[in-house]
């Protein structure tokens, strides 16, 4: 993509709230999704979407490098891998102020209200109007803070609490 862009990379279920981001952005939301009947629901709303289907890994890293930010506006998650692939991958991760990406990214994101549109709209337009050393700073400190998780990390842990059950 030649333009500025925000990305949104997962599945386009109504709890991810892609509605209020697309009504919020400034410029091109790039979603990356499997297109099924949510990403027409979405579609249906035109405006500033760029519907990309699946991309691979390897253009994932790029697309996250190469955007404004990532964008993660979801009401609830689990966990929030997206973001930490979006940190480092070197890009800014914009999220929802909801109790899990606070604990997951801690300082490391801009957050806003995921029931605003004016909210989102606003930390959109926050980094849009961000100076480069200040972008470059925030980037390289989400890098950094992006290395306390590792999935060889995650086995050893995981393997430890089942040898601990049994």
């Amino acid at each position: 993509m030649k333009n500025p862009y925000f990305v949104y990379v997962g599945n386009a279920y109504p709890h991810k709230n892609l509605k209020r981001a697309a009504e919020a952005s400034p410029i091109t939301l790039a979603i990356a999704s499997s297109r099924n009947v949510f990403t027409k629901r979405l579609e249906a709303l035109g405006g500033n979407l760029n519907f990309l289907g699946f991309v691979p890994d390897k253009k994932l890293k790029e697309m996250y490098k190469n955007s404004v930010a990532f964008v993660y506006p979801s009401l609830y998650e689990g966990f929030g891998l997206p973001g930490l692939e979006a940190m480092a991958a070197g890009t800014l991760v914009l999220a929802s102020d909801i109790p899990v990406f606070k604990e997951v990214y801690q300082e490391n994101a801009l957050y806003f209200d995921p029931n605003s549109v004016d909210s989102i709209k606003q930390t959109m337009e926050k980094v849009l109007q961000m100076n480069s050393k200040e972008r470059r700073k925030l980037i390289s400190r989400g890098q950094k803070f992006v290395r306390r998780y590792s999935w060889a990390k995650m086995a050893k842990e995981t393997l430890q609490v089942y040898n601990g059950a049994l």
